[in-house]
C-alpha cells in the first residue's frame, strides 16, 4: 500500500482530506506536519537550531498555501536519548521559540515523550477570508512556479558526498535550501490578494508528484513545459533535468490563475510553466510533459514515504 492509498483507506468514501490545510466555512485553517530523524533529517548534517525553523517553516508553508495567516501553534516534542541534553536543547528552543515569535504565532499546548529517534510534530491553526485549496483549478489557466526548484537535491546529494564540482555560491545555495528551507508567507499574502488565483499548494514532495495532486483535485489536464522550470545557475547541469522535477522540500508556491502575471513579484521569481486543459470524454486528471520542443515521459517518481 502506498502512501495516498494509505491516507484514502483512512476516510469514508469520499471524504478524503486533500489539501495543504483544512479549512472550514469560517476561514479558519489547520495543518499538522511531522519531521522524523532518519526519514526527513540527519542529526550528523543538521544542527538543533536548523531543525527548530524546518519544522516552524513547513508547517507555515502549509498555511502560505492556503493563503491564510498562521496563530496558533501546538508541539508535539518525541526527544530521543542523545538529544536529551543540554547541548542539543538550548539551541533548539531557543530557535524554535524565535521562528515562531517571527510569525507571531502562539504556542498553545502540546505533548513531550521518549523515543529512540527524534521526532518533531507542529500543528498550526490559521485564519483566511479567502482560502485556497488545490480544487479550483479551471481549464485556460496558467499554471505558475515562484521561485527556484531543485537546489533542496543538490543540497541533499552534497551532504550524502557526492562528488560534485560546484562553486562555492552554488554549494551554499544548495546547502541553504535543503537544510534552511523558508516558506512563501510574505509572498502569498501579497500575491494572493490581489490576483486571481484558482488553486494552489506548495511544493514539497517534488514538482511531478505535486503538480498531478493538482489535476488530479481540480480534475483538469495539465500541460507542462520543463524548459521554463526555474533553477539556479548550476542546479540543473549538477542534477538533471529529472533531480530538477523530483526535489522536495522546496516550499516554494505552485498555483492556478485565469491572470497575467509578471515575472517577478516583490523580488521573487514567478515563473509561468504550464496551462491547464478540459479533460476530454473518458479522459483521466493527468499531465503532460514537453522538453526542449518534444513530448517527454519523466522516469524518476521521486521521494515516496512508503
Amino acid at each position: 500500500m502506498n502512501e495516498e492509498e494509505l491516507i484514502s483507506s483512512l476516510y469514508p468514501p469520499g471524504k478524503e482530506q486533500e489539501n495543504d490545510c483544512y479549512s472550514d466555512k469560517e476561514g479558519n485553517l489547520i495543518t499538522t506536519d511531522t519531521i522524523a530523524e532518519g526519514t526527513h533529517f540527519r542529526l550528523d548534517w543538521s544542527r538543533p537550531e536548523d531543525l527548530a525553523n524546518k519544522l516552524v517553516e513547513v508547517n507555515v508553508s502549509d498555511i502560505a498555501a492556503a493563503n491564510g495567516t498562521p496563530q496558533k501553534a501546538f508541539f508535539n516534542f518525541g526527544l530521543s536519548p542523545s538529544c536529551n541534553r543540554k547541548e542539543f536543547l538550548e539551541p533548539f528552543i531557543e530557535s524554535f521559540k524565535k521562528a515562531l515569535t517571527s510569525y507571531e504565532i502562539e504556542l498553545c499546548g502540546g505533548d513531550t515523550y521518549r523515543t529512540q529517534e527524534l521526532n518533531l510534530t507542529l500543528t498550526l491553526f490559521g485564519k483566511s477570508n479567502s482560502p485556497v485549496d488545490r480544487k479550483g483549478g479551471k481549464p485556460g489557466d496558467n499554471v505558475y512556479l515562484s521561485g527556484h526548484i531543485g537546489a533542496s537535491l543538490l543540497g541533499y546529494k552534497i551532504l550524502e558526498g557526492a562528488h560534485i564540482s560546484l562553486s562555492p555560491e552554488v554549494k551554499k545555495l544548495a546547502l541553504d535550501r535543503h537544510l534552511r528551507p523558508k516558506s512563501r508567507l510574505n509572498l502569498s499574502r501579497s500575491l494572493y490578494s490581489k490576483n486571481r488565483i484558482h488553486a494552489g499548494m506548495d511544493l514539497t514532495d517534488g514538482l511531478k508528484q505535486d503538480v498531478f495532486k493538482l489535476a488530479k483535485s481540480s480534475g483538469v489536464r495539465i500541460d507542462l513545459d520543463l524548459d521554463k522550470l526555474p533553477f539556479e545557475n548550476g542546479v540543473k547541469e549538477a542534477i538533471g533535468i529529472e533531480g530538477v522535477l523530483i526535489s522536495g522540500e522546496e516550499l516554494e508556491l505552485l498555483f492556478l490563475s485565469p491572470d497575467e502575471l509578471p515575472s517577478s513579484w516583490e523580488g521573487i521569481s514567478i515563473r509561468k510553466i504550464g496551462s491547464v486543459i478540459a479533460l476530454e470524454e473518458g479522459e483521466s486528471p493527468q499531465v503532460r510533459y514537453s522538453y526542449e520542443g518534444k513530448t517527454y515521459s519523466p522516469k524518476e517518481s521521486g521521494f515516496r514515504h512508503f
